[in-house]
Order: C-alpha cells, then sequence, then structure tokens
C-alpha cells in the first residue's frame, strides 16, 4: 500500500481496507474546503474565426469585447455542446485553432495552499494562466502557434473526460485573473472540438511528484526496480529495509532523461522476504512494501494477471482494490502481476498515462502499481510503444519481446506490433528462448489472442499457426491475452488460452459458440494462478470476489524438482480405457483410472472439433471411474449417426478415442 505523507510525518502500518477507507475519509475533507474559482460549464469569451492571434491574447489586459460569449461546453459535432462555435470554411478544411478566455476574481490568493484545474479538450489544449503557460494537453513539445496541430485524435470516452493538473497558485493575483486556453485540432478534416474547464482551491500544496512510485521486475529474485517521476528536477532519496526502520540501505537519486524520470534497482535482497521502502523528496515521502521474487524453481510460486485497463480508470480502480485485497489476505500473492497490454486508450498520449494508469485519486492502482511488479506485454493501444518503452524499460531482447523467469516459472512477452511470421528474428527468438528454459512451468504472455470468444475482436491466425506449435512442442501451459474485454478461455491440444480483458475497459459480450471455448463472462475481474510442486491450480476472479472460472493442470514430464537442481520425471497420471461396445448403439461405457487425485475434464466432440457433450469437469479421487453416454448432447437432444472423439484430461495429459455412434 502506498502512503503519500509530508517529509517527516509518522507512519504506522494499516491493513489495505483501513488505509484506503483513510484515504477515501482525507479525500472527502479536502473537497468540503475546496473553494470553486472557475465552475464546469462557465461562461467563456471565444474567438472561432481561425486567425492567428500571437501572444497578447493570453494577458489580463487584453480587450475581448469583441469576441463572442456562450457557456461550456463549447465546441462542435458531437451534439452535447451547449454553446456551438463555428468550425471553419469547409468540413475538409476545418480551422486548427479555437480562442477561449476567463475573467474570475481572486481574494487573498495567498491563503491558498493549491489548485487543480481539470480541462476538457478535443483533440488538444494549452491553458495560460495570468499569460503563463500552466498545462499542455495532447499537444507537442516547442513552440505552439495557431497552426500546430494536436498530438492524435480524441475519440470515445476520451471526448468527454477531464484531465487533472496541479497548479500553482503562486500565478494568481489579488483581484482580476484571467485564464486562456487555446484548443487544436489534430487535423483539419477533424469532426469535433469541445471545451470545458474547471478550476478550485485545495488545503493541499502542490505535490512535487508526478507518477508515484511503481515496480518492474527484470528476472532477478534478488533486485527490484522502483521507478518514479517528479514534476520538477529534484534530488530524492529512497531508503529500504524488512522493517520501517528502513536500515538495509538507502541512496541518493537524481533524474534522468529529460521529464524528471528517477530510478533505483535495489540489489542484494533475500528471495520471497518482504521489503519496506521509502522515498523522500522536497515535499512528499512516498512508503510502501514489497516481496522479493521467490527462490528459483524451488517452493510455491504465485503471481496474478489482468489487462486490457484503459480508458475507465474508475473501473481499473475497483479490480486494483480487489488485487490489494487479495495480496492482503495471502501475503505470497504480493509477487507480481503480468499484463496483456491496452494499459492506456492512446499509449502515445502523456495525459492518458498520467490520467489512466499513475492518476494519484485512484488510489488502489497507486497502491497496486507500488506493492507488486508490473509485467505488461505491448498492446495495440500502445501506439507506437514510445511511452510504454519511457515508463516500462524491462531489459528488452529487442524491440519489446523479452523473457524472464519467477520462481518456478518462465514467462515470455511477446511483441506482436513487431513481426513474428515465420524465420522472422522474433519467432527465431521465441523459439530457442523456450527450447532453452529448464523451468518447469513455461507461459507465454501476448495481447492479441489465438482462441477467444470474439465479439471484440476475431482469433488471430499468426498465434494459431505459429505461436500454438510452439506451445505444444515445449510445453507452454497458458498462453495469456486480453484485446477482448470479458473473460474467455480455450483450450487447443492442452494449451490453455487466458483472454484476461476485464481490467477496466468497456465490457464485450463473449460469443461462448466460440471453437474450443471452454468458459466466458462479461465480467471485470483479474486471475490467480498458484505453482506448486508439479500443480498448477488457476482462479479466475472478479472485481466482488465471485470466481467464475478455474481449472488445475499437472506437469507431466521433466518438471519435478528432486531436491538437488534436477528433475524427475513424473509418472503418468491416468490410464485411458477404449469405450465399450463400440460401435455402440444407446450407450456406452468410459473407463479410466487415475493413479493419483486430479482435476479431470472428460468431454465428447464431433469430427468438425465442436463440444458437444460434458461428462465430468472436477477433481476426481485415485481409482477406477465409469462414465456413460446415452447419445445426447447438453441441450439432451439426440446426436446423429457418426464419428464422435472422446477426449480425457487429466492433470497435464490429454488422451483422446473415436467411437461410433449407430442410431
Amino acid at each position: 500500500m502506498l502512503i503519500c505523507s509530508k517529509q517527516g510525518s509518522p507512519f504506522n502500518t494499516f491493513s489495505a481496507g483501513l488505509i484506503i477507507l483513510f484515504l477515501m475519509i482525507s479525500t472527502t475533507s479536502t473537497v468540503v474546503s475546496q473553494i470553486t474559482l472557475v465552475p464546469e460549464g462557465s461562461s467563456w469569451k471565444y474567438l472561432d474565426d481561425g486567425s492567428d492571434q500571437g501572444t497578447s491574447w493570453r494577458e489580463i489586459g487584453f480587450d475581448d469585447n469583441s469576441w463572442s460569449e456562450g457557456r461550456a461546453q463549447l465546441g462542435y459535432g458531437d451534439g452535447d455542446e451547449a454553446t456551438v462555435v463555428n468550425h471553419g470554411p469547409s468540413s475538409s478544411n476545418k480551422y486548427v485553432t479555437t480562442y477561449f478566455r476567463h475573467r474570475f476574481t481572486v481574494n487573498n490568493p495567498s491563503q491558498y495552499a493549491g489548485l487543480v484545474l481539470r480541462l476538457l479538450r478535443d483533440d488538444g489544449g494549452v491553458v495560460y494562466l495570468n499569460g503563463t503557460e500552466v498545462v499542455r494537453s495532447n499537444m507537442p513539445a516547442g513552440t505552439i502557434n495557431f497552426l500546430t496541430h494536436a498530438v492524435s485524435a480524441v475519440a470515445g470516452s476520451n471526448e468527454d473526460a477531464f484531465y487533472k493538473y496541479s497548479i500553482d497558485p503562486s500565478y494568481l493575483t489579488d483581484g482580476i485573473n484571467v485564464l486562456a486556453v487555446e484548443i487544436h485540432q489534430s487535423s483539419v478534416t477533424s469532426s469535433d472540438i469541445s471545451f470545458d474547464l474547471e478550476l478550485v482551491t485545495t488545503t493541499q500544496s502542490p505535490s512535487i511528484t508526478r507518477k508515484a512510485p511503481y515496480l518492474i521486475y527484470e528476472g532477478k529474485n534478488t533486485e527490484m526496480q522502483v521507478l518514479w517521476q517528479l514534476n520538477k528536477t529534484a534530488l530524492c532519496k529512497i531508503d529500504w529495509g524488512t522493517d520501517t526502520l528502513y536500515s538495509s540501505g538507502s541512496a541518493q537519486t537524481s533524474e534522468y532523461g529529460d521529464d524528471h524520470q528517477h530510478t533505483y534497482t535495489i540489489t542484494g535482497l533475500t528471495p520471497a522476504v518482504k521489503y519496506y521502502y521509502r522515498i523522500i523528496t522536497e515535499t512528499d515521502t512516498l512508503k510502501s512494501t514489497f516481496r522479493a521474487a521467490p527462490e528459483v524453481k524451488t517452493g510455491e510460486t504465485k503471481f496474478l494477471a489482468y489487462g486490457d485497463t484503459r480508458s475507465y480508470p474508475a473501473s481499473h480502480n475497483q479490480v486494483a482494490d480487489a488485487i490489494v485485497r487479495a495480496y492482503s489476505i495471502d501475503e505470497e500473492f504480493q509477487s507480481m502481476i503480468i499484463s496483456v497490454g491496452d494499459i492506456v486508450n492512446d499509449g502515445d498520449s502523456e495525459d492518458d498515462w498520467d490520467n489512466q494508469l499513475f492518476d494519484t485519486s485512484y488510489s488502489s492502482i497507486q497502491s497496486m502499481l507500488a506493492s507488486i511488479p508490473y509485467q505488461a506485454c505491448m498492446g495495440n493501444h500502445e501506439g507506437s510503444g514510445e511511452l510504454f518503452t519511457k515508463y516500462f524499460p524491462y531489459p528488452f531482447v529487442s524491440d519489446r519481446y523479452w523473457s524472464f523467469d519467477f520462481g518456478m516459472a518462465h514467462f515470455v512477452m511477446i511483441d506482436q506490433y513487431t513481426s513474428y511470421e515465420l524465420n522472422s528474428s522474433q519467432l527465431t527468438w521465441v523459439e530457442n528462448d523456450l527450447s532453452s528454459s529448464t523451468q518447469p512451468f513455461k507461459f507465454i504472455v501476448l495481447h492479441e489472442p489465438g482462441w477467444s470468444a470474439g465479439s471484440g475482436h476475431e482469433n488471430n491466425k499468426s498465434v494459431q499457426n505459429l505461436i500454438q506449435p510452439l506451445c505444444e512442442q515445449y510445453r507452454v501451459l497458458i498462453v495469456f491475452a486480453g484485446h477482448n474485454h470479458y473473460y474467455a478461455r480455450a483450450e487447443v491440444n492442452g494449451v490453455q488460452h487466458v483472454t484476461t480483458g476485464g481490467g477496466g475497459a468497456p465490457l464485450y459480450d463473449p460469443n461462448h459458440g466460440y471453437p474450443n471455448i471452454v468458459s466466458t463472462a462479461k465480467e471485470y475481474h483479474f486471475c490467480k494462478v498458484k505453482l506448486d510442486g508439479s500443480q498448477l491450480t488457476f482462479q479466475a476472479i472478479t472485481f466482488d470476489g465471485r470466481v467464475i472460472d478455474e481449472f488445475e493442470k499437472e506437469i507431466s514430464s521433466a518438471s519435478t524438482s528432486v531436491g538437488d537442481g534436477t528433475y524427475a520425471e513424473v509418472s503418468p497420471i491416468c490410464t485411458f480405457y477404449k469405450n465399450y461396445p463400440n460401435p455402440f448403439n444407446r450407450t456406452t461405457t468410459i473407463s479410466f483410472s487415475l493413479h493419483g487425485p486430479s482435476y479431470v475434464e472428460l468431454n465428447i466432440f464431433n469430427v468438425t472439433g465442436k463440444k458437444i457433450k460434458s461428462l465430468e469437469s472436477g477433481r476426481l479421487q485415485a481409482g477406477d471411474h465409469c462414465l456413460s453416454w446415452n447419445g445426447k448432447d447438453d441441450a439432451d437432444q439426440n446426436v446423429s449417426t457418426g464419428i464422435y472423439i472422446i477426449r480425457l484430461q487429466a492433470g497435464g495429459m490429454i488422451q483422446s478415442k473415436k467411437m461410433s455412434l449407430i442410431n
């Protein structure tokens, strides 16, 4: 759990729920004491003639009496405007820039500790307070003029989003003040613009912290990398230890790059031990904990997975809150989280990273990021990937693909926006990496699924034709993917394809009838995975704690530790007998023998691969088991004469047999 306090203030360890409650109470208190200087829906002077206004229009003394006036929301093209402004000479040649000004009065501005500005802008905007630029949103760096285009087009829910910024109140003057805003189109053919703004005072001084601490894990269980970002140049101090005395180490950090970023890799950690850390800046002390990665190849390993968190941080915050609760109950899940991408809506927009992932008002997201390393693959909404790699500088092999070990597991992070076709550098590397890994459990993480439940996006053929054969050859247990905003699980020749796209993006309706689908749910959710000896246990859990899918797998060869660094063969988990009679007319008996307790799935398929009947799905004890099939499907309808396939899955083994039904 991340706590932000004034430097030198006391820190007590609370449960996650109590801390979140405390943060909620603190936020409520701040809201009560706020004064709204400029409310949403205020009246603004505006100029919509496409002219070049230079710089003088930003100043307090500028004469805007000839400008038009109207209430926000101002704009055109969406139909929700209170005031419609002129778009320009034609639909294919619209004005790039529209100007807005608003006067307001402040008495004794020194009484205000801070300001919060909330800006709705479509596409980009620059805000000036009394002539000084205080916000630049979805706009390029450097000099801005009346022909400068916004960085990217705004669409969907972002068209109505307010982006929040902390402003230094020293820019205010006693008496008349002026906000001047320019809204820029991303292109002259853009269909709409939108503008509104709110400015409120706060009782809290502006924080120097832009992005609170978050973690990434590079693959060494004696190390953890901590990253954060400030609003200005400043030195920071990081302390860490096994308790709140922080006695294990201390270091001073300075920024790197050109955007006030900081990072420090804590080394010399003891695997599986919990550590406390704090970062001290000029105004803030930021505190949290993490657990070092477990021992390699031995002991129990636990991790979490989810994805598609973009666009709706409030929904994402609910999922993150459930994740925080999960590792508060079971500390071994304070391990790491796999993200299948689409972290923010527009990965090329700094505003989206600030407001959708790193916004401090979403306390559970920040607590999660500060407490467990965030291991993400590249999604299509990450755009060019420039900001993705800026904020998540994993040790990539090339482009944005890489791999790492964590406890008993090996993870391959695939970049689907760099070629992974046959004979490509990435696919060659993936095969070499999988073939050389000696970890007992192997997983692949990518964004676009090979087998999913349709609705949002169709199945990815490259995953089916190129990744799936490698999974079968090198015993990959699960391919984690997202892209479709729901939960789905497909099983293909023993490989589980998990679509975990319910991290916060708008949900889709899964189609349970898609090929190889075992389970679907239209839910915000995350996944829990436990590896213990030769067994994998998996659960998909909604943000309110309901289990929507679960299964177990037992690895079946060259994968059980014998304590000396080697791995012994595991005996087959079951013997599968021929059904009798075969061919059959009315009923046939299917028998198998389990040599140990195991999770079993027994299903009937037709020759096209469509599942028609589920006979067993659950954990069974060792011994002989007999089941009967009466030639009916799951809807209790008689099926036609023909060849059918019995598929038995027990642990990590899958066996199939043919049978003939004659009506």
